[in-house]
């Protein structure tokens, strides 16, 4: 009989918790909303590659780990990667893309966005540099990467797009920075936090737009502080996003 070498016993041990680890995080149950509102599962890693493979997910699906865990973006399950469609694509077979359908509001889906992390400094910089045009493109985009909860929610190319029609986009301001304000606060009472985008600020910016020769200080001053704050309000959303999905779905 060969002897255990010193330590083999508990290497041995470790080994087979790895194993165990392993096996129950493959088995791990997880659900996804129908385009129907209702909810379809459990269904283990598996399960859930297999209906990515047959298009009836997205990168954009919410999915939801364990019967009363966070909901997370199937793309952001390692697992998933390489058997899902693009986030922008439309899956077919009852699940859906919340970025091209209307969503019920304080749903699931409702919480899912695509937002992203930008330096504030750099947003201030830019929107005095560019006289307000990078700012412009780069909150208009946003639009498209939160679920529609609101019939009137407009995409990016709208938002963007009408800010060039002259006379119209003197309304059109009004409405598109501050349902942008609405659609970012919503996110954020959905995850646990305050609404913080500067509505009250945005409306400033665009009266004091309107205004001959204080529509300058409003492009120095004004919107550059707007847009900061904006930033900063999607910045820590991002990141508590972030770490609720890693506290739901450990890698």
């Amino acid at each position: 009989m060969t002897p255990l070498r010193p330590g083999g016993l508990a290497a041995s041990k470790a080994y087979r918790l790895g194993r165990i680890a392993r096996r129950d995080m493959a088995m791990a149950q997880y659900f996804v909303q129908g385009s129907d509102n209702v909810t379809y599962g459990p269904v283990d890693e598996a399960g859930l590659v297999q209906w990515a493979r047959q298009g009836r997910l997205v990168s954009g699906t919410p999915i939801r780990c364990g019967a009363a865990g966070p909901v997370v973006l199937a793309g952001s399950l390692p697992f998933m990667a390489a058997a899902l469609a693009p986030a922008g694509a439309i899956a077919p077979g009852g699940y859906y893309d919340p970025y091209n359908q209307i969503v019920p509001p304080n749903t699931m889906a409702a919480r899912m966005h695509r937002l992203e992390m930008f330096s504030v400094a750099g947003m201030v910089l830019l929107s005095i540099v560019t006289f307000g045009i990078f700012p412009l493109i780069w909150l208009g985009l946003m639009h498209d990467k939160m679920p529609r909860t609101r019939l009137d929610d407009p995409s990016a190319g709208k938002a963007i797009g009408f800010m060039f029609i002259p006379f119209f986009n003197l309304y059109w301001m009004f409405f598109n920075y501050l349902r942008l304000c609405d659609r970012i606060n919503d996110q954020r009472t959905m995850r646990g936090l305050a609404p913080s985008a500067p509505r009250g600020l945005a409306m400033a910016s665009c009266i004091m737009t309107l205004i001959p020769y204080v529509n300058i200080l409003g492009c120095l001053i004004i919107e550059p502080i707007f847009v900061g704050m904006l930033q900063a309000s999607v910045n820590e959303l991002v990141l508590v996003t972030a770490r609720q999905a890693q506290a739901a779905c450990p890698a």
